[in-house]
């Protein structure tokens, strides 16, 4: 699916672009994992753990940019990706395709600024208009930050996964669950 190019102003008054990422933008995307996994341990790698390479960038960013019910969203200020989200169907079954998974991730000194909340806003008729229903996301349960956007924008608590994760130290981090109907 792609969306945009859609101007919106954070908390600070500061336009970011909001846009599907494109093919052109695979350096950028790299880029963006690579200093995410640096900055958070929520991001779903580790530091060297993406496998990303321009080539294979590209294909990932295609691939939702060929599926009507895909959609990877960038957060664009001065030229740079500050921000992702990802919105992915759970299945393609008949049973399943009314539920969509979502997953959004800032830059560290951007975080914090309502751009998560207007870009997830920006994109639901986009997701209504593609049949879904409902979006369904997680975070840890000691990212703050993470289950305070998901509340704020309507999601509801419905379960936790334990020992989601494996840290390096060898310790783990549970998982809450989160639905919003649409």
């Amino acid at each position: 699916m792609i969306f945009g190019p859609e101007e919106i102003i954070d908390k600070k008054g500061e336009s970011f672009i909001v846009r599907s990422l494109k093919q052109d933008d695979r350096d950028l995307l790299i880029s963006f994992i690579t200093q995410g996994a640096r900055e958070s341990l929520y991001f779903p790698w580790a530091p060297g753990e993406t496998e990303l390479t321009a080539d294979n960038a590209g294909e990932y960013i295609l691939d939702f940019e060929n599926d009507s019910r895909k959609l990877l969203l960038g957060a664009f200020r001065d030229g740079r990706l500050i921000g992702l989200e990802e919105l992915s169907g759970v299945g393609n079954w008949k049973s399943m395709r009314h539920r969509c998974l979502v997953g959004v991730g800032f830059l560290k000194e951007n975080k914090g600024r309502g751009m998560g909340t207007r870009m997830l806003m920006t994109a639901v008729a986009a997701l209504k208009e593609a049949g879904y229903e409902q979006l369904e996301s997680n975070a840890a349960t000691d990212n703050i930050l993470s289950i305070n956007f998901l509340r704020n924008v309507d999601f509801q608590e419905y379960g936790m996964i334990p020992h989601k994760k494996k840290n390096k130290d060898g310790s783990y981090v549970d998982e809450l669950r989160f639905v919003k109907w649409l």
